[in-house]
């Protein structure tokens, strides 16, 4: 992992998503590590249906376990 081992680092954003014209964001999405876990949570508005949006939580897991 580019951070070396979450679970020996403290609570803190890793990284940033911007909103923006060309993606469907709600607003900003952060990636961070929280009780030793890096995740995202990120909220999409649907795009060819007549309405919604979806909110997802991402937990990043290392593939080489």
């Amino acid at each position: 992992m580019a951070f070396g081992d979450p679970d020996s680092l403290a609570d803190m954003q890793i990284g940033k998503w911007l909103k923006s014209h060309d993606n469907a964001l709600l607003h900003d999405s952060s990636v961070r590590i929280m009780d030793g876990k890096v995740k995202q949570d990120i909220s999409i508005k649907l795009q060819n249906v007549e309405s919604g949006e979806i909110d997802l939580e991402l937990q990043w897991i290392s593939l080489s376990e």
